[in-house]
């Protein structure tokens, strides 16, 4: 006797245990756009019990369409009694200004949004509607491109994002469950046309691409993906623990990697302790540079150098091998865009208003790469330089003004990192040493009426 096949609430719980992406009880901010999948997360979600707030960022297109949608989810929220947040950015404009392509520019703000929300409400937890076609969809799209073994594993069910977690319930649902789950019980959604425009390269592989694989080649070539990606994310988890293992051989008890055992482990564990080696520093690198440095350990002479991007060298020595900051320009300064993004020595910038005060203490929402000012006490452009001689200013909690060069040897900085540190500028001030202290001057105090977020990757 055949048992009943699990329906997609079984298959969330199963899910959520598995992967242990949520605690009953736990608070979890649901990324919800109006459209069936992430209509159905919303509903799922509290079917489980749940504690589900509402986040929907409006990326203000297709002619007050995506306005539609965020009137929609705003009375989902509302008929449920879920707490709502809401974001709006004009995407298309942002991306024309930054050169970069549409899905890319309203990916990176609609997860800024989300993780910015979720931290000023407290929430740990961002949960998408990411599903199994999706899964199947990037492994083909990475498959096409060309890339590493990590690459294969797709999207990861669970993946940390600094002090929130995202979560994809979903992911082993298919298009067809979440269709059926809202048939079944009646649940209106949005339908995006741009869904269906095949201008975009997900869409051509979802609409184009893989149906056809389908027709002519394997009719269950997407449960094949789902399942590779699976397997691949296991031996990823697999090479990177080896991986690690190997690099703390390499380096033994010190900073540098030694070549010879480097030298004597298979390339494979070459390249993924090489990732980590790089990734720790922060440079993190594409695999032909990967490939690039690791050639260079093994058979290159000491003395020689890979660029590895980013303002990043490798360089060997007789017996080990070491990663160094190279130095720009230190009269070099770069106009940041207020608001805007901007890109200053492999570093990307971000600066906004910050709408409101977030819940969270200022000691606690404050990082070493996301910092806040008081808006009305900047005059002048703001922008990013490196440390020059002379520079003063005066750290947020100390009195008066200090030589930068003091405060950061009494943090006991190397001389080469005091050189490639990045200082925020406003006007003629130093009104951050990034990732370290704030000039007290710019500081908010509870008269602060307008902040201004910067934020570093």
């Amino acid at each position: 006797m055949n048992r009943p096949l699990p329906s997609l609430i079984d298959k969330v719980r199963a899910t959520i245990r598995r992967h242990a992406m949520a605690e009953p009880g736990l608070r979890v901010l649901a990324a919800v756009s109006g459209g069936p999948d992430s209509t159905c997360l919303f509903h799922a979600l509290r079917e489980l019990g749940c504690v589900v707030e509402v986040a929907h960022f409006d990326h203000q297109t297709r002619d007050g369409g995506s306005a539609e949608d965020a009137a929609f989810v705003r009375e989902l929220a509302q008929k449920a009694g879920a707490p709502f947040h809401e974001g709006s950015e004009p995407v298309a404009a942002i991306a024309r200004r930054m050169g970069s392509s549409f899905e890319v520019c309203a990916r990176e703000r609609r997860y800024a949004f989300l993780k910015r929300t979720a931290v000023e409400a407290g929430i740990e937890a961002i949960a998408t509607g990411h599903h199994a076609d999706d899964l199947a969809e990037t492994v083909l799209m990475r498959l096409m491109r060309g890339t590493a073994p990590a690459g294969l594993a797709g999207i990861p069910p669970v993946r940390r994002d600094g002090p929130v977690r995202i979560v994809r319930p979903l992911l082993d649902c298919s298009r067809a469950d979440i269709l059926r789950y809202l048939e079944t019980r009646g649940i209106p959604y949005r339908t995006d046309e741009s869904n269906q425009d095949v201008r975009f390269l997900r869409n051509r592989v979802r609409h184009e691409l893989l149906p056809l694989l389908e027709r002519q080649y394997n009719p269950t070539v997407r449960d094949g993906l789902v399942r590779l990606a699976g397997i691949q994310r296991d031996e990823n988890l697999l090479l990177d623990a080896m991986g690690r293992e190997l690099l703390e051989a390499c380096r033994k008890g010190g900073a540098d990697l030694h070549r010879q055992p480097f030298r004597d482990a298979p390339p494979a564990l070459q390249r993924r302790a090489l990732a980590l080696f790089c990734y720790e520093t922060g440079a993190a690198c594409a695999y032909a540079t990967i490939e690039k440095a690791r050639r260079l350990i093994v058979e290159g002479h000491a003395g020689q150098a890979c660029d590895l991007g980013n303002g990043f060298l490798l360089r060997n020595a007789r017996r080990t091998a070491s990663i160094d900051r190279t130095i720009p320009d230190e009269k070099g300064e770069v106009a940041l865009a207020v608001p805007g993004e901007t890109w200053a020595w492999g570093r990307r910038y971000c600066v906004q208003p910050l709408e409101t005060f977030p819940r969270l203490p200022w000691k606690t929402y404050c990082t070493p790469s996301r910092q806040v000012f008081d808006a009305d006490k900047i005059s002048g452009a703001l922008h990013v330089r490196r440390r020059r001689d002379g520079d003063r200013f005066s750290p947020l909690g100390m009195q008066g003004a200090t030589k930068l060069k003091d405060y950061l040897i009494g943090l006991g900085m190397p001389r080469a990192e005091r050189g490639a540190l990045d200082l925020l500028i406003a006007g003629d001030r130093i009104a951050w040493v990034v990732g370290h202290a704030i000039d007290g001057r710019f500081s908010v105090t509870s008269e602060t009426a307008r902040i201004l977020l910067v934020t570093v990757e």
